[in-house]
């Protein structure tokens, strides 16, 4: 329902996958292809453990 502009701004969420996911292993109908939405998850949790392992190497902002 929304305008094309902002279909593509909701695909950088990943919360749209992640609905898209479940609503797809209920119901078995989903926004997005169940392979992009699982392949989409696991880009972001790698790039957010990579992200928790670059802190914790480099001590960015952490207090002894």
């Amino acid at each position: 329902m929304l305008p094309p502009f902002w279909q593509a701004v909701t695909l950088a969420n990943p919360v749209v996958y992640l609905v898209s996911g479940f609503r797809w292993s209920f119901y078995g109908i989903s926004d997005v292809s169940p392979l992009v939405s699982l392949a989409m998850i696991l880009l972001f949790l790698g790039a957010a453990i990579a992200l928790v392992a670059w802190i914790f190497r480099t001590g960015y902002r952490l207090k002894p």
